[in-house]
């Protein structure tokens, strides 16, 4: 017990270690449109990892989500059709779940959450719209709703992790959140 508490402790630091100084480089662009743009296609890139995600800093993004998620929205998940639910607070339309998510990790790319193959709730905007359809679902929520496991991918300075909620046992829902790595 004594082993896996200080292993525990060795990954939480070696994440804040990492993650110190990691920021997203300001783009050069001079058009916000071509900003906009960029950030749309790297937060809903197909999910194809370069190489396996670490799992230190994975288990820590979502003990760090999970943490937010039940202390702001007691209760259990549900969904009836594509509508997710926790305790009495509904996300669909509403969008705090993914955007206090958001402020859990200053440069994230983005954060969604997919019922099935349908992302319900995302925090990147094209305008004043919320980026919720033309973008393909990253073949990992599907492996993630079917395994019921927390899973990570590296690829281009972010670690993305696919959480999934659970009711009755079941994956009900899966959240992407694209943090920064180096």
């Amino acid at each position: 017990m004594m082993k896996k508490k200080w292993l525990t402790t060795v990954a939480i630091m070696a994440l804040f270690i990492s993650l110190t100084g990691c920021a997203k480089k300001p783009q050069t662009s001079t058009s916000a449109q071509s900003q906009t743009d960029t950030q749309i296609s790297e937060a809903h890139s197909s999910g194809t990892p370069s190489q396996p995600g670490d799992q230190a800093s994975q288990t820590v993004v979502e003990s760090k989500v999970n943490d937010w998620l039940n202390k702001n929205y007691p209760g259990n998940w549900s969904v009836k059709g594509t509508t997710l639910s926790k305790g009495n607070y509904t996300e669909n339309g509403n969008y705090k779940m993914v955007d206090g998510v958001e402020t859990l990790f200053p440069g994230t790319m983005g954060v969604s959450i997919f019922v099935g193959d349908e992302r319900i709730s995302s925090s990147v905007k094209q305008g004043t719209e919320r980026v919720l359809k033309g973008y393909p679902t990253p073949s990992t929520v599907g492996d993630v709703m079917k395994s019921g496991k927390t899973t990570s991918t590296l690829g281009d300075g972010f670690l993305k992790v696919y959480i999934p909620f659970q009711a009755e046992g079941k994956t009900v829902a899966v959240l992407t959140v694209s943090v920064p790595h180096q």
